[in-house]
């Protein structure tokens, strides 16, 4: 007998906006870790490694809300990296011994371990960045948004 869905539930969302969605709500929860990014990144380097290779196409049109998804994505994790940039400085929990230690090591485990919010934020970036020229790449769009960044930084350069 053949696996029928019950057509009275929904079936699950996995577009790539509902994982970016559901991935920007779990920095915000803290839930993120460099881990969970790192298998996030392979699978994401496996959509541009296809796209480059021409196994995933996508129309201009039909691509259009997954990038505003991927790119409010990449709003949203430039919010939070403004929001967490005080972490890379050391609390002022005084200033004998015990004080300075304890701030160094928040200050570590804050901005500066693999799994601090700075460091897990900023790979989560790479991730949508990556996401973003790999719907570019699918689309045939990628060559034209990289001759714009080649001009603009020309003209930054004169």
């Amino acid at each position: 007998m053949a696996f029928e869905a019950d057509g009275g539930q929904a079936a699950p969302d996995f577009s790539i906006g509902a994982a970016m969605g559901a991935a920007a709500g779990y920095v915000a929860a803290g839930g993120l870790n460099a881990a969970a990014v790192a298998q996030v990144s392979a699978e994401t380097q496996k959509l541009v490694s296809a796209a480059k290779s021409g196994g995933f196409k996508i129309t201009s049109e039909g691509v259009k809300p997954l990038l505003k998804a991927v790119r409010d994505m990449g709003t949203e994790l430039t919010r939070l990296e403004r929001q967490t940039i005080r972490l890379s400085e050391a609390p002022q929990l005084g200033d004998h011994p015990y004080g300075r230690a304890v701030a160094a090591h928040d200050q570590k485990g804050a901005a500066q371990s693999a799994n601090s919010a700075s460091a897990v934020l900023g790979k989560f970036k790479q991730v949508v960045q990556d996401t973003e020229e790999a719907l570019l790449r699918a689309s045939g769009q990628y060559k034209k948004k990289e001759d714009e960044t080649v001009e603009a930084l020309d003209r930054l350069k004169n």
